[in-house]
């Protein structure tokens, strides 16, 4: 059956097949994960094991994932931590299914199906595609079962979790309070001092400077440096080389020729009926000219395409079942069909448009046939030359390399080993053992799918203590900044201290003497953008005027800048009935979320839990 459908399914096929297909999936696939006794053990949980071999493809799928996320990131310590984490879900996960078992929790198999089939992004036209489902799975890295597996273990948690929210609460009074609090207003203008502008009104003597070196001396220091010689290979530069004839392309496109050619697609719609008599009277309604739409709205059995009039889209040879695509591509535009048996039951079709093939002539494609041959060549050439240049690399030297392969000798700056112009992989063998102790040549190192190369040691500079007068000026601006941030923190503090005095004649003396001006803002809520949002959430911590007194305060951020603000004035919102459905709602979705997590820490702490590291 499964090679009738092939790679295309879709509409009817797809949702008769799979409602075959998945239950298997779920059932046998799962056991297929979980019943090799004689696997490695990772962990136990109150003595029930988890085998290396379920652990492995959850671990090598997160991994997948994290590399392509990450790239040349993806250290060795990021792979141990994965590790854990890995294990630690699938822990929890055990703990859960025990809980879920304990409290009589089930997901039945036609629960799974409706999850997948209900997923947009596994849809064509509103249709479950099963092409598109295996194709999501595969590019994401997951097989139908290890997908299907994860689904039922999070169908599972989520039943736990919605009785978790069922028996959460909010109170109506402290609903009103949190929404008081959400929705309220302030009115506030504040005063800013960046330490750059008062550079000038610091001064830092060179006893201090020199007193600075001495204490920190150890972190003033040139780090050790080093440069490469290096060889590369690159796709680029190959097919650069490459000659090109019509000849070769004459044949590359006869024995490309589909790459340029589309199959010729039919639409059609049916009506798919289980009782033959039923079936000839639909028939009969239609010959006497009968609404095709309609009837199949009211009588077909393919629940995937009723809904759509039976439409089953446009589609290639090898989509259908054999009986039903000998029939369709028999057909001419706008025939209706007489009754065809499959498997499935009696169909009646209608062919309502056909998309004739199309194949693209060699001129048309010279351009793009040119492009891919070179491509393809130079492909072969790299995966040679760098079979090539592994051998010269472990047995000549590196000038031999290039001399041998007609490759330039090149050479790196000198840098660090925190440096981020290089290829991190070419970094890191800068600094591996064979490279930098040994004095060999690295390994062929992918530096990306269409460039390698192979590096040396050029030349090393050790590590060096720097001279006080090298980092003089380095150190004074450090100091000045530091000097400039304690003398706008004072300022700050001594405008707000005297205005929450009700000194505003002193305050006002420093302000103007400054030459600083107060930033008017107004009336803001908690996620107003009229001012920086570190400012806007020290506003909403100040306590309210009283007796129509502003209350003044000073706040240091950061080493960059100071500020005072002036909170005038607070207001209370009227109450969105909206709102408040959504504040409860999201309150108790924390609450419940809290709940499941409280749980999960307790299962654990009861749990008698090993695992074995050194197994991972």
């Amino acid at each position: 059956m499964l090679n009738s459908i092939r790679n295309k399914t879709k509409g009817w096929v797809a949702y008769t097949i799979i409602a075959l297909i998945i239950v298997p999936f779920a059932l046998f696939g799962i056991a297929e994960y979980s019943t090799n006794t004689s696997n490695i053990v990772i962990a136990t949980v109150d003595g029930d094991e988890i085998a290396q071999i379920d652990f492995l493809p959850r671990f090598n799928q997160q991994k997948r994932l994290a590399q392509q996320r990450l790239g040349d990131n993806y250290s060795p310590e990021f792979n141990n931590q994965l590790k854990q984490s890995t294990v630690q879900t699938m822990i929890n996960e055990h703990l859960l299914d025990k809980l879920a078992e304990k409290l009589g929790h089930a997901t039945t198999d036609l629960e799974l199906q409706n999850i997948v089939h209900a997923n947009e992004e596994f849809q064509v036209d509103g249709i479950f595609s099963l092409e598109k489902y295996q194709q999501l799975l595969r590019l994401n890295g997951y097989s139908p079962v290890e997908y299907e597996t994860l689904k039922l273990n999070e169908l599972t948690q989520r039943q736990i979790k919605q009785n978790l929210a069922d028996s959460a609460f909010v109170g109506d009074l402290a609903l009103k309070n949190l929404q008081n609090l959400n929705s309220q207003q302030r009115q506030f203008n504040y005063i800013r001092l960046n330490t750059k502008d008062y550079f000038g009104q610091v001064s830092v003597k060179d006893k201090q400077i020199e007193d600075f070196y001495n204490a920190e001396k150890a972190s003033f220091f040139e780090p050790e440096k080093i440069s490469l010689d290096f060889i590369e290979l690159s796709l680029t530069e190959i097919a650069k080389k490459i000659q090109v004839n019509d000849d070769d392309l004459r044949n590359f496109y006869e024995q490309e020729k589909q790459r340029f050619a589309t199959e010729e697609e039919r639409r059609a719609q049916h009506i798919l009926l289980e009782n033959e008599d039923e079936a000839k009277a639909i028939l009969a309604q239609l010959q006497a000219d009968g609404d095709f739409i309609k009837l199949a709205k009211e009588h077909s059995k393919d629940t995937g395409s009723k809904g759509y009039g039976g439409d089953l889209g446009f589609f290639a040879r090898g989509v259908m079942v054999a009986e039903f695509e000998k029939t369709v591509f028999a057909m001419e535009e706008n025939q209706l069909s007489d009754l065809v048996k499959s498997e499935f039951g009696y169909h009646i079709i209608k062919l309502n448009e056909i998309k004739p093939g199309t194949q693209k002539s060699f001129a048309e494609v010279k351009a793009e046939l040119s492009d891919l041959y070179t491509q393809e060549k130079a492909k072969i050439q790299l995966y040679d030359l760098t079979e090539q240049l592994a051998n010269l690399a472990y047995e000549a030297s590196l000038e031999e390399a290039a001399n041998q392969m007609n490759l330039e000798l090149k050479s790196t700056e000198l840098f660090d080993r925190n440096d981020t112009k290089l290829p991190k992989k070419m970094l890191a063998a800068a600094f591996s053992d064979e490279v930098f102790n040994k004095n060999e040549n690295s390994p062929v190192l992918e530096l990306s799918k269409d460039k390698f190369a192979v590096v040396r040691l050029l030349q090393k500079i050790p590590q060096r203590q720097k001279d006080f007068s090298e980092v003089k000026t380095q150190i004074k601006k450090r100091l000045s900044a530091a000097a400039a941030k304690e003398f706008i923190s004072k300022i700050t503090t001594n405008i707000a201290s005297l205005l929450q005095k009700n000194d505003k004649k002193a305050a006002e003396k420093i302000i103007k003497k400054h030459k600083l001006k107060w930033q008017k803002i107004g009336w803001v809520k908690r996620n107003s953008d009229k001012a920086e949002g570190i400012i806007i959430e020290k506003i909403f911590t100040l306590p309210k005027p009283t007796a129509g007194k502003a209350t003044y305060n000073s706040r240091d951020f950061d080493e960059n800048y100071s500020v005072v603000v002036e909170l005038l004035a607070v207001k209370e919102s009227t109450p969105d009935e909206k709102a408040a459905v959504a504040l409860r709602r999201t309150l108790l979705a924390i609450e419940a979320d809290e709940l499941f997590q409280a749980i999960l820490i307790t299962l654990r702490r009861q749990a008698e839990l090993k695992i074995f590291t050194n197994r991972l």
